[in-house]
């Protein structure tokens, strides 16, 4: 099991040089267990806030980078306020 912080360098090095093209980022807020199901709490932010490929992104990028490099992470949630932010890269 992966500590947050070693996922969030696993962040830095790789999904967010990918998302800094377009001026966004991806940040570990917090964990918490489900049942006994480990969650991973993230952020959007930048452009990926408002972003219209922003679910696409969390779901195929960002959630499948996380659970491979750390398989005890059950599920990934965006806890990105998708609605607000005054320069997302594509608007919805």
């Amino acid at each position: 099991m992966k500590s947050k912080e070693e996922i969030q360098v696993m962040l830095d090095h790789s999904i967010n040089n990918l998302l800094a093209a377009h001026g966004g980022r991806v940040d570990v807020v917090s964990e918490y267990y489900e049942n006994t199901n480990r969650v991973l709490v993230v952020n959007m932010a930048g452009g990926c806030r408002g972003c219209a490929r922003a679910k696409a992104t969390m779901k195929h990028i960002v959630e499948n980078s996380i659970k491979t490099f750390d398989p005890s992470i059950v599920y990934v949630e965006d806890n990105t306020d998708h609605t607000s932010g005054s320069n997302p890269y594509y608007k919805e």
